[in-house]
């Protein structure tokens, strides 16, 4: 018997935080990468998200790929996209200023910097292990892959189940609204432009930001003489992109509407109804899913 897919797909997540959590006890220094700690990281990375997404899709069946959205977004859409980037990181900020505030987080985290245990990469071994590599390996599975097993309770439960999921795999409470944010924004890109590598190029966009400037964010954000001004500035800026996305999300819409190209979702994805929702937000793997979320954050904030 096939598995339903709201039970499946958490089940993948789970086995994914469980080999992250399990990578954390790996001495990384002592590998034969050593001389390279980025290489290494890249490695984990590829063999806990790439390997296990792919015997997923293979076990799902032939046609599940098509699913997937794996077709190429097209210039006209790479507007779009960076506006989606820039709500991003005006958002993030905007939230990581509150939280930061409020004594929720330390303004400093991060899932991957953890195994470089003070080690000091060059650029271009950075940007590839966190910008680069990340962006495409979680996009194929929490967006590409989630999305797709979640779209039979609806887009609405897709979004929200696979950015609740996504949101978890940051283990860390005081994170966990900045990544549930950041995987709203990744999955709504990927379904105005119906592709998963728009929603790739965002999170690019978002993880090359954090590389370049996150530091310089951060200072700013605990430097309590600024926070007035920043909340200002920010919030204002971040209305005026969010208006802008808007208007551009609309454009694209309308372009559809003129061509006559219906989303492949449109007409097999019943609309939002709260007991599909419910049932998959409280499906026994997603709980589980949640409770493994707890236990590893807790473990890793060392409390």
């Amino acid at each position: 018997m096939k598995l339903k897919s709201t039970f499946a797909a958490p089940i993948l997540v789970i086995f994914v935080m469980l080999m992250f959590t399990a990578s954390r006890y790996i001495d990384i220094g002592s590998l034969s990468y050593r001389e390279n700690i980025c290489l290494a990281i890249i490695v984990l990375q590829l063999l806990i998200l790439v390997v296990p997404s792919a015997f997923y899709t293979k076990i799902r069946g032939d046609g599940f790929i098509k699913k997937m959205r794996l077709a190429p977004i097209g210039i006209e859409k790479l507007l779009l996209t960076l506006l989606a980037a820039f709500v991003l990181i005006l958002g993030d900020t905007l939230l990581k200023l509150a939280l930061y505030n409020i004594g929720f987080i330390d303004a400093e985290y991060s899932l991957y910097y953890y195994y470089l245990d003070g080690t000091s990469p060059g650029v271009l071994y950075s940007l590839i292990a966190f910008a680069v590599v990340p962006s495409v390996c979680e996009e194929l599975m929490f967006r590409s892959l989630l999305c797709a097993e979640y779209e039979s309770s609806g887009t609405v439960t897709a979004v929200i189940a696979s950015s609740m999921l996504y949101a978890m795999f940051g283990m860390n409470f005081g994170y966990f609204p900045v990544y549930l944010f950041a995987g709203l924004m990744f999955a709504l890109v990927m379904y105005i432009t119906r592709s998963v590598f728009a929603s790739m190029l965002c999170h690019l966009c978002y993880s090359v930001f954090e590389l370049a400037a996150g530091e310089t964010v951060r200072t700013i954000i605990t430097k309590p003489q600024s926070t007035g001004f920043l909340i200002f500035a920010v919030a204002g800026t971040f209305l005026l992109a969010l208006a802008a996305l808007f208007g551009e999300a609309e454009r694209t819409y309308y372009g559809y509407a003129l061509s006559g190209k219906r989303a492949e979702y449109a007409e097999k994805c019943p609309r939002f109804n709260l007991r599909l929702f419910s049932q998959a937000l409280l499906a026994p793997p997603f709980l589980v899913a949640l409770l493994v979320f707890i236990i590893a954050a807790i473990q890793f904030s060392g409390v």
